[in-house]
């Protein structure tokens, strides 16, 4: 009989991994509260005055003073929390904002709801962020906003991009939504830019479904997005007039409730997770031709929401990452090999079925980023929950890509 479990052999591992979301008695808890409260909007008028009793208020001022900012904003989803910061930032028609194209659609779809053109840079080929030399060589005259990506909870070189937008005064919106937590030189990844956007989509770190919000440290910034989000209406003794267009994009109280409770987790899920991604990044370095990406000094500490290694095929003797996969699947280490998707392939792009003009002008048929193009079968991508486990669970991934490796006879 095959030693592999992919042909019949014993899996390294049947055991389950964690199952997400997480949640205990906190979060029913808090929920049935704000039920009982009777108080389920965050519309300020529910609270006559006094802003501190609404849950959404607390989340945005924990979860500001957690990231390293003085100001944040809650919303509906990250979608959302895109779009206000996008337009707070002053981006509107005929604007171009450089953004990577290895992205979830909702990083562009903002733009072009705002009347602005998505241009699409190249992502740096063993991280897969936003190319700080990509960015430089697509800014005209007509870009407002640079759009970096901290794909999977990687940093992009946040360095180089916030020089870049100095240089040519630009702002930065960060599409932080996989990035809760993450730090750059000891620093939170929000703080660095002008703005940064999270999700709380169920899939993200902390979660209450859906959700979303915007942090900074401007306070001009920050009252733009809280007008935008509250349909146009003013803060303070304009906090009943319509002084602008908005959205409502308020979060609800329930939301906020289980967030709250969810926070409270946050730091330990990502000392377990970089303590596990450590253990993991050692013993694969043993076995050989999977990796973590690039390590950088400057990247103090990970999210990894959407965990990815980088394969390297020749060490497993050519063998496709479609089909190391399919093995380490049947092993019990659930995987798949992602990278190479390009949002101007999609044909909201490629065929133009933009409901505002300005986009039409770019053809997206003739946009090519190479080093986004090539990630296909360069990345082993697992869910989150894996980085949730035990040390044991960790040692287990490393005998299952060995056990893989030592066989790799029975897949040629």
């Amino acid at each position: 009989m095959s030693k592999l479990a992919i042909y019949g052999g014993d899996p390294v591992r049947t055991a389950p991994w964690p199952e997400r979301p997480l949640f205990d008695e906190g979060e029913i808890a808090a929920l049935r509260e704000t039920v009982l409260s009777r108080r389920w909007t965050s519309a300020p008028y529910i609270f006559r005055g006094d802003m501190s009793l609404s849950q959404v208020y607390q989340m945005e001022e924990r979860y500001a003073a957690f990231h390293d900012s003085r100001y944040a904003v809650a919303v509906g989803s990250g979608t959302d929390a895109l779009q206000i910061a996008y337009a707070a930032a002053g981006l509107g028609p005929g604007d171009e904002a450089i953004m990577p194209p290895n992205t979830f659609i909702a990083t562009a779809t903002p733009a072009l709801q705002l009347g602005a053109v998505p241009i699409f840079a190249d992502v740096d080929p063993e991280t897969l962020c936003l190319d700080p030399e990509a960015v430089e060589a697509a800014v005209t005259e007509r870009t407002r906003l640079i759009v970096p990506l901290h794909l999977g909870g990687y940093p992009a070189d946040m360095d180089r991009i916030m020089e870049i937008a100095k240089r040519h005064d630009l702002a930065v919106v960060a599409d932080a939504c996989h990035a809760h937590g993450t730090e750059w030189r000891g620093k939170k990844v929000a703080a660095l830019s002008d703005l940064s956007a999270f999700s709380f989509q169920q899939d993200k770190q902390i979660t209450a479904g859906e959700g979303g919000i915007v942090t900074t440290n401007d306070q001009g910034l920050y009252e733009q997005c809280y007008i935008l989000h509250n349909d146009g209406r003013g803060l303070g003794e304009e906090g009943g007039a319509f002084v602008a267009q908005g959205w409502n994009f308020r979060m609800s109280e329930f939301q906020a409730a289980v967030l709250l409770v969810q926070l409270g987790r946050l730091e330990e899920l990502l000392e377990r997770k970089n303590r596990n991604a450590e253990r993991l990044g050692r013993g694969l370095a043993e076995v050989g031709g999977l990796g973590w990406p690039r390590e950088d000094e400057r990247i103090t500490l990970q999210s990894y929401v959407y965990p990815r290694l980088r394969y390297h095929e020749d060490a497993f003797e050519g063998l496709p990452a479609e089909r190391f996969a399919a093995a380490l699947t049947a092993e019990g280490i659930p995987c798949g090999a992602g990278g190479g998707w390009v949002l101007y392939r999609h044909p909201l792009f490629s065929e133009a079925r933009f409901r505002f003009p300005s986009s039409k002008g770019v053809d997206y048929t003739q946009v090519h980023c190479p080093n986004a193009e090539g990630a296909a079968g360069r990345w082993i991508g697992f869910p989150q929950e894996v980085m949730l486990g035990t040390e044991a669970d960790m040692d287990d991934f490393v005998r299952a890509v060995g056990k893989v490796k030592e066989n790799l006879e029975e897949l040629s």
